[in-house]
């Protein structure tokens, strides 16, 4: 880029910038404190999924909005016609599946309009702050939830009423409050991370993403979810790289060796109960290694090969009846393939074709794009995610993306942090 963008507020009331601001943290907040609005009575499974009724009529009304629409019609209107065609062409058609693909078309419409208003940059940061602020509050709801209390009736967990035995202690043992088990929260506080990097490199203060950090160390007890802090952990070390002082790295050695000695003399690890009973479980206790990549080996390959049976989709409900027909497990644990079962290959092509993209012109589409792409492929590679309604809101920007130009992506979400 050679110049910085104009903010689409710049000449506009500073009444409908505030106001613009506040949507858009409440909705990132939204996100992350995802309610089961279901649980009132509401045709809306999750808070999430009423918020574009409300917001895509009013801020789709911006003029600049108007005006990007207008001038990438064709492509934006190809993206919505491929997910709406699974509607269509799918094998298998529930009311589940319906709503899940209504739901992706309406978050890549809402996408659109938030990454074109995301070209002033103090709209971002208001999303980026909701969504870190709705992590912790999803994350009180997950230590509350841990104490013992009964949210269900408030919509702060999801009812365990009718599942079976097995799957009930597989909750209680990985812990999701919000979400229906630690393996869907842990990634979408890993995915948090992305907001937290934005707001730490731009304004240079790295105490954002080490507070987010260490919510997401706080969360682990209970998710007891490995895979969520590869790419949280990773960028701490390239965020703090340069902090790194031998005295520093010898005394956390120098601790780590200490527990290692305890841990090896007495059986236990000397940490707080639960931190310490969480890490045995799913470091030191862990002996499934080689079943559980079997399993996933089994399940993946199996639903590969029914992505080729059906090219169009499935359906989120068939898709598990099959499944488990054929190898005895209802996931392939891989958001893309459930992606591509729930809603055709298409569609996953898209969402593959959209991260490429922005990988490979890091500097052409800006930094929350990036972030956001980085903290999602990791996730959607470990884990079934196409149906959660956080990774789909973000599958919704990196779609939205592909509507956009890389010159008027940049100009949206490219100023330097």
């Amino acid at each position: 880029m050679t110049g910085q963008a104009v903010p689409i507020g710049t000449g506009a009331p500073a009444a409908s910038l505030l106001a613009d601001r506040v949507a858009v943290f409440l909705l990132g907040a939204a996100l992350n404190f995802n309610v089961l609005t279901s649980t009132f009575g509401l045709p809306f499974q999750r808070l999430s999924d009423l918020l574009p009724f409300l917001l895509i009529p009013w801020l789709g009304l911006r003029r600049a909005v108007i005006a990007e629409a207008l001038r990438q019609a064709a492509p934006l209107a190809g993206i919505l016609v491929l997910i709406a065609a699974s509607l269509v062409l799918k094998a298998h058609k529930q009311a589940g599946d319906v709503y899940l693909t209504l739901v992706l078309l309406l978050y890549v419409v809402q996408a659109f309009i938030l990454l074109v208003m995301f070209r002033d940059r103090r709209v971002e940061d208001a999303f980026c702050i909701g969504l870190l602020a709705g992590l912790l509050a999803s994350l009180a709801v997950l230590l509350l939830a841990a104490s013992g209390l009964q949210l269900e009736r408030f919509g702060l967990a999801v009812p365990t009423d009718g599942l079976d035995e097995e799957l009930k202690l597989f909750v209680q043992d990985k812990q999701g409050g919000l979400w229906a088990s630690g393996n869907e929260t842990g990634h979408v506080f890993a995915l948090g991370g992305a907001a937290a990097l934005v707001l730490s490199l731009r304004y240079r203060l790295k105490a954002i993403y080490l507070a987010y950090f260490a919510a997401l160390l706080a969360s682990f007890p209970f998710t007891n979810n490995r895979a969520g802090l590869f790419m949280p952990l990773l960028f701490l070390g390239l965020l703090m790289r340069r902090n790194l002082k031998a005295p520093a790295v010898l005394a956390v050695f120098g601790v780590l060796g200490l527990l290692l000695v305890a841990w090896a003399v007495t059986g236990e690890i000397p940490l707080p109960g639960t931190l310490s009973q969480a890490i045995e479980r799913r470091f030191a206790e862990d002996r499934n290694v080689t079943g559980n990549f079997d399993e996933r080996f089994l399940s993946g390959v199996t639903a590969l090969q029914l992505v080729v049976e059906y090219p169009f989709g499935v359906g989120e409900v068939a898709r598990r009846e099959e499944l488990q027909a054929l190898t005895g497990l209802v996931t392939p644990h891989n958001g893309f393939v459930s992606l591509a079962l729930q809603s055709g290959i298409a569609v996953a092509l898209l969402l593959l074709s959209g991260l490429g993209r922005i990988l490979l012109a890091p500097a052409a589409f800006g930094p929350f794009l990036t972030y956001s792409a980085l903290f999602l492929i990791p996730s959607l590679m470990f884990e079934e995610l196409s149906v959660n309604q956080y990774f789909l809101f973000f599958m919704g920007f990196i779609l939205a993306s592909l509507a956009l130009p890389p010159d008027r992506a940049a100009s949206a979400t490219g100023q330097r942090p």
